[in-house]
């Protein structure tokens, strides 16, 4: 959980190296060694995006009508 925006900064590097790996593995891997080994890669982008969003008040905005 990120209380402070020094936390923020590093969760975004962290996402960015997440995100460019990602992209390292989809240009070099094969297609079935890609669906073998992004998915854990890809459920922790989606976590450091919605701890990113949280933060931010994102998923608070996205609730109201």
């Amino acid at each position: 959980m990120i209380t402070n925006y020094q936390q923020l900064e590093v969760t975004q590097e962290q996402l960015r190296r997440l995100e460019l790996a990602l992209a390292e593995l989809r240009s070099s891997a094969s297609e079935r060694e890609f669906r073998s080994q992004a998915p854990p890669v890809v459920d922790h982008i989606h976590r450091l995006r919605n701890e990113i969003d949280a933060y931010l008040g994102i998923s608070e905005m996205e609730s109201i009508p």
